[in-house]
């Protein structure tokens, strides 16, 4: 499953106003994050929030175009309210706050001194994701039952630059960022120094966000692995071609990779197995390797095994291990990488992007339920 919408600047107006005004109304001149000690100012608190643009545009870009409206005004309706997300304060509201239908404002959540789901209404949450990510995590927040949108947004790295003043940035001021080059450059011929250029406003768009699958919070929590208080995930960080073969014969070990890994009855993924971690030194009682996917891992050998890297080649046929090919005659390395959770006291859910695809998808699923709530208002 992959629809890719793409974002124009007023695409998000809205949620970067709600952003802006949230950030106006800190005391202090630094905002802290929800689960690190970093503190921000506005640039940074850009950028932390500004996953959540996916509230607005995957409900009324992708959603809604999926549902039975034929002769109704439909809109979905985000989340804009100030306040405490904590289950001893407010409570935790979904994403989706509800469903317009001709003006009627249907409500999936209210709040009585808490939020609470209404009876019957679909309650949906929506995860997204950097492209640079290469987990996905999800804490339990009393999501078992709430649909869980799982995006991946790319932005353009200047993706601001649409909501600047253009005319602020004048043909003057760049001539004045001009270097005296007859002064500062006496010899360039590699011409390693160069002046600055006209900033360009003619792109509107932004970025894009790709749904990357509908499921639900207890189904990614089932098939993701949980990394208890102080345990560190770690992944499949790269996958690289090597120029040559393995030179030194002294630890070649021509070992399966299924000889190292079970496949997970889950998920239908391969799970890292006692000796692995044996054999890569790494302690389970702090680290857990996430699960990946491989559909031959029997033909897979591992050449040699560090405790950063692996040098891996297949045996008689190409193989794919998460989406990376793995072509015959060839050796590769494999690289992993852990994210340090030592600090943390709550438990957390992890997968590999690349492994999201094999969660049970339940797209239909929500679109009838939505359907069956839409057909109850009159057409206009």
């Amino acid at each position: 499953m992959n629809s890719e919408i793409k974002i124009k600047k007023e695409d998000i107006l809205n949620r970067l106003y709600f952003i802006i005004n949230l950030i106006q109304l800190q005391k202090k001149d630094t905002m802290q994050g929800a689960l690190t000690s970093k503190s921000d100012s506005m640039g940074g608190i850009l950028d932390r929030f500004i996953n959540t643009i996916s509230d607005d545009i995957v409900c009324n870009r992708y959603l809604i175009k999926k549902t039975d409206n034929t002769g109704k005004d439909v809109k979905f309706i985000s989340d804009f309210y100030l306040y405490k997300p904590s289950k001893n304060i407010a409570g935790i509201a979904p994403d989706v706050f509800g469903i317009s239908i001709n003006n009627k404002d249907i409500p999936f959540v209210e709040f009585e001194n808490k939020w609470k789901p209404v009876e019957g209404m679909p309650q949906i949450e929506i995860k997204t994701f950097k492209a640079k990510d290469q987990m996905v995590s999800l804490r339990n927040q009393q999501y078992d039952n709430e649909y869980l949108i799982m995006c991946d947004l790319k932005l353009r790295i200047d993706y601001l630059v649409p909501f600047l003043d253009k005319d602020l940035f004048s043909a003057e001021i760049l001539q004045n960022l001009y270097m005296n080059d007859a002064i500062f450059i006496k010899r360039d011929d590699k011409k390693r120094i160069n002046r600055p250029k006209e900033i360009d406003f003619s792109n509107n768009e932004i970025g894009s966000i790709n749904v990357m699958t509908i499921t639900t919070g207890k189904e990614f929590m089932t098939n993701s692995t949980e990394c208890g208080p102080g345990i560190s995930p770690r992944r499949i960080k790269e996958i690289k071609a090597r120029k040559g073969k393995v030179n030194n014969t002294e630890n070649i070990l021509f070992k399966h990779l299924s000889d190292y890994s079970n496949v997970n009855s889950k998920n239908g993924l391969m799970t890292f197995n006692t000796e692995w971690y044996k054999a890569t030194g790494i302690n389970n009682q702090t680290t857990s390797y996430l699960d990946f996917y491989c559909k031959d891992a029997d033909d897979i050998l591992i050449v040699k095994i560090n405790k950063s890297s692996i040098v891996v080649c297949t045996s008689s046929h190409d193989c794919i291990l998460n989406n990376f090919k793995l072509e015959t005659g060839k050796y590769y390395t494999i690289i992993f990488e852990t994210l340090d959770r030592s600090g943390t006291t709550n438990p957390e859910y992890f997968m590999q992007k690349e492994c999201v695809c094999h969660l049970k998808n339940l797209e239909e699923e929500l679109i009838w339920k939505l359907n069956k709530i839409i057909a109850q208002v009159d057409s206009k």
